[in-house]
This record gives C-alpha cells, sequence and structure tokens, in this order.
C-alpha cells in the first residue's frame, strides 16, 4: 500500500476510534468488537514503524483503557496508561493529567498519578512503540518480537505492576483472536 494509502486508512481510523470513544460510557468495560476494529490500522501501523507486535499492542490497548471507554482514554486519548514522568510527558504527548488508579506494590490500593495527554489516539500508539523500543526496561523483550506471548510477558515484568497483567493481555489475545493482526494484510 502506498503512503498516501495507508495514510488515509490511518485518518479514516482515527477518525473511527475517536467516535467510538466519544459515545461511550465510562462505566461499562466490556469487550467492544467496534474498538477493535477502529483501533486495529493503528496497531499495525506502529508494528510496521517500531517492529512490535500488533497483536500485543491491540491487546494493551484494549485491557489499559477499559476498551476505549476509560476516562483516560476519552478525555485524553491515552489508551495505554502512559504516566508522566518528572521531567513532564515525553516528546508526544502534549500534557500530563491527574487520574484515579490502582498500583500493586505488592497489595493493589487506589491511587492517584499523573498521566500523559495525547492529542490523538494514533499519538498514543505512536509513543507506546517508541517507549516499548527505545527504553531500556524493555530491551530484554525485543529480541521476543516474533513470539507475541513470550513479548508480553518480558513486557509486563516493568511495565505493570499488576502480577498478572501478562496472563491479562495473552488471555485477550486469544478470546478474540488478536494474533491475525500480527499477519499481512492480503
Amino acid at each position: 500500500m502506498r503512503a498516501a494509502g495507508r495514510a488515509a486508512v490511518l485518518a479514516g481510523a482515527v477518525g473511527a476510534l475517536v467516535t467510538a470513544l466519544a459515545g461511550v460510557a465510562a462505566a461499562d468495560p466490556a469487550a467492544d468488537p467496534a474498538f477493535l476494529t477502529a483501533a486495529e490500522p493503528m496497531a499495525r501501523a506502529v508494528a510496521a514503524e517500531f517492529r512490535v507486535p500488533a497483536s500485543v499492542a491491540l491487546a494493551q490497548a484494549a485491557l489499559e483503557s477499559g476498551w476505549g471507554h476509560s476516562d483516560l482514554a476519552v478525555q485524553d486519548h491515552n489508551l495505554f496508561g502512559f504516566k508522566c514522568s518528572a521531567a513532564g510527558p515525553g516528546p508526544v504527548a502534549v500534557g500530563c493529567r491527574d487520574h484515579p488508579t490502582t498500583e500493586c506494590t505488592p497489595e493493589c490500593h487506589p491511587a492517584s498519578a499523573s498521566f500523559r495527554v495525547y492529542d490523538a489516539p494514533l499519538s498514543s500508539f505512536r509513543d507506546y512503540g517508541r517507549v516499548l523500543t527505545t527504553s531500556p526496561y524493555y530491551a530484554s523483550a525485543l529480541p521476543l518480537r516474533s513470539d507475541p506471548n513470550a513479548f508480553i510477558t518480558e513486557v509486563a515484568k516493568k511495565y505493570a505492576t499488576d502480577p498478572g497483567y501478562a496472563d491479562k493481555v495473552i488471555r485477550l489475545m486469544r478470546e478474540h483472536d488478536l494474533y491475525r493482526v500480527d499477519a499481512p494484510l492480503p
């Protein structure tokens, strides 16, 4: 597919995802096939650009954003739960905003944290690819890119405080046949 065609597909996907996010109630975290349909082109684009498994990106976006229903996703286009650091939002996000969260250290408890704000869902996906491929935290996962389950198992060691995080992502990939998005389009 030519660059102009890819850009048009991504623009359409971004518009569909923004529309889906705008019309969703934050209290309903149920699986949403419309979210997967809208987010799939962005997961594929990030996979092509950063060589991370699209299946993992799509499953993590669904899990982290409550299928696009969370306030963080709807208000701030943050689909991956990326927090701001003391240095600020990083090179892709446009700001920071406080949101309630749950931290497990090791017991899980409510907390508040400063999360990254993005101008669009695609920016959140791009930041995800950038972070996973440039942060030393995830360097040990990069050789495992061809095995989505092994990749997320390694990423999860640093990505989340929930000890069951990798299992949750793998379950989503299996239940929703997300491994299919790792294959090239016909």
